[in-house]
């Protein structure tokens, strides 16, 4: 009996280990739910310059994400097949010569001065609003579980370089957390490095900050 016993309290423990390893995805992220945008003609689609964003994120070990979004913004514009975009490299050399840095302070007048040297119609300018660390943790009895990432936060606004009017304005949030599990000595999951949690949370920031600012944007008319 005792035998019995003892092997139906193995099968009870390893069961719900199984189902403890299993319940959850390793991988917790932003549900993306995009606008469906219908292409404009060639034409019609606007030349748009991607200004670097202003960082407002209390953490300066992250700064240097504020240039990656903008190459990410600038894809995110061509796939949605509404804009022509400026290439980051003459974007760059406009505010080399003017004597802005890339993570320097850029308000709109100037922005839509470097607009107008570039020939764009359009200027993208953006905020890096926050960058948030999450953590947690959670036990029951000889198992565990944690769940690290990060969590950013996104503002953008699209410019008519012209008039200065804006366009389009619009907020965005990204999160990527990965888990990772131990149950007896066995373990599931591993958690990806600090710069590749932040840059998957980026990426999403962005492909949703793009598609709700892409929008609001209607095609040049007809010439």
């Amino acid at each position: 009996m005792k035998i019995c016993k003892t092997i139906l309290y193995r099968f009870i423990i390893v069961g719900i280990m199984a189902l403890f390893m299993c319940a959850c995805a390793s991988t917790q992220s932003t549900k993306v739910d995009l606008k469906p945008l219908t292409s404009f003609e060639f034409g019609q689609r606007h030349i748009v310059a991607v200004i670097p964003f202003k960082y407002k994120a209390e953490q300066e070990q992250y700064k240097n994400l504020s240039n990656k979004l903008v190459d990410l913004t600038l894809d995110e514009l061509l796939e949605s097949k509404r804009f022509r975009a400026i290439e980051r490299s003459r974007i760059d050399a406009v505010l080399k010569e003017i004597q802005l840095s890339q993570t320097g302070i850029i308000d709109e007048k100037a922005a839509n001065r470097i607009g107008k040297q570039l020939g764009a119609e359009m200027i993208l300018v953006g905020n890096l609003i926050s960058i948030k660390p999450t953590m947690s943790r959670d036990s029951m009895g000889i198992m565990w579980q944690e769940t690290r990432g990060f969590e950013i936060s996104l503002q953008g606004r699209i410019i008519n370089v012209e008039t200065g009017e804006i366009m389009a304005s619009a907020k965005a949030t990204g999160m990527e957390g990965q888990q990772e599990k131990m149950a007896l000595g066995a373990k599931t999951g591993v958690i990806a490095a600090e710069e590749t949690l932040i840059n998957k949370a980026a990426e999403t920031a962005i492909r949703i900050l793009v598609n709700d600012l892409s929008s609001q944007i209607s095609p040049k008319p007809d010439l």
